[in-house]
Formats: C-alpha cells, structure tokens, sequence
C-alpha cells in the first residue's frame, strides 16, 4: 500500500470512530443531571482520559504497530468521546456567577484527569504484566 492509500484508510478509521465516541457522549447527555455542577461532562472527560491511557499503553504493550487501532480508539473513539471545549465552557459560564465553583470544577477536571491518565497506564502495565510486583516508571 502508498502512503497515501494508508491515510486515507487511517482517515477513515479515525471518522467512524470519531462518530461512535460522539454517539456515546451524546447518548451521556440524557443522564439527569443534579444541581448547577457539570457532572456529566467531568465524567466522560474522566472516563476519557483513563482509557485513553491504558488503551494506548496496552496496545504499544500488545502490539509492534497498532497504527489502525490507535486511531480508531485513541484520535476517533476517545476524541469524539470527550469533551474539552465544553468543559471549558462550562467553566467560564460557573465562572460569572459561582468563581468558586468554576474553578473547583477545572480543578477536579484537569487533575482528576491527570490521575486517571496515571491510573490508565498503571492499569494497563499489571493487565499486560500480571505477575510483575512492582511497578516500573518508563
């Protein structure tokens, strides 16, 4: 195959994955939501940021060249998934009447994130590793 006929296909890929990560937030979005907090989207971005991780440690771990399946899941399903745009703007509307609880909100999103990106790539290393005790940084 050219290089070209390989971003096509990739291209491809990274769509219909985009559109199932979209679905499925979009499906989220029924969930009721409780008060002024925007819960949901703190959630998916969570959850987004957990699976990215282990899904992209797993499949370098699992695979010598998983290209295809790292767009799908990663840039297709996980990008279509998440929500950055929409936390910030969230952030900002909190921001104008509730300054503390838009920033608790970014607060607990960025780092809530962050350690569940943490999380995803120690999940991943004992789900590829499963007799190894300790767990080594790379």
């Amino acid at each position: 195959m050219t290089v070209e006929t390989n971003r096509k296909i990739e291209g491809l890929v990274v769509f219909l994955g985009g559109a199932i990560g979209g679905l499925f937030r979009y499906l989220l979005s029924f969930v009721p939501v409780i008060g002024e907090w925007p819960l949901t989207t703190m959630l998916i971005n969570w959850l987004g940021a957990f699976l990215l991780a282990f899904l992209g440690a797993y499949l370098v771990g699992k695979m010598e060249r998983p290209a295809y399946w790292q767009s799908f899941l990663g840039t297709g399903i996980m990008g279509g998934f998440t929500t950055f745009g929409t936390m910030i703007l969230q952030t900002f509307h909190l921001g104008l009447h509730q300054p503390f609880l838009a920033f608790s909100y970014l607060f607990l999103s960025l780092f809530g994130g962050l350690a569940l990106v943490i999380a995803g790539q120690l999940t991943a290393r004992a789900v590829l590793n499963p007799n190894q005790k300790g767990v080594s940084h790379a």
